[in-house]
């Protein structure tokens, strides 16, 4: 028959062991959320005239329209970044590509969003990504 000493220590025993493995359990999600890059998926655009595309840019001679407003939907976990929707360029005419939620690469990573920038040469496109 146990003593109550025995008893005591292990229920501590029990204890620490749960919160090791709780520990060890959160570490390993943490873990693969930091390991997980920020994907977004993006249509390869083919652009044509007037465009030209310069060490990997999108560079178009006409300004692009106005952002759309967008109703974002709910979001469908804290885990998850709404992706702004976007303004490219396609065959020579303006394509709006629609907001959406992206899973985050790691916890607290917020989505800084892709523009259009106004240079000597045109307009360049400047991708999305997570910060």
């Amino acid at each position: 028959m146990r003593t109550d000493t025995e008893r005591r220590v292990n229920r501590r025993k029990g204890k620490t062991m749960k919160r090791e493995t709780r520990l060890l359990l959160t570490l390993a999600i943490f873990g693969s959320f930091l390991s997980a890059g920020c994907v977004s998926h993006h249509r390869t655009v083919v652009v044509r005239e007037p465009a030209a595309v310069v060490s990997g840019e999108v560079v178009v001679t006409t300004a692009p329209p106005r952002v759309r407003r967008e109703v974002r939907t709910v979001s469908p976990s804290a885990a998850h970044v709404w992706v702004e929707g976007y303004w490219s360029h396609y065959e020579g005419r303006w394509v709006w590509n629609p907001g959406h939620w992206e899973l985050r690469p790691r916890v607290g990573a917020v989505w800084i969003s892709g523009h259009w920038d106004r240079t000597p040469r045109g307009w360049v496109w400047r991708p999305g990504h997570c910060g």
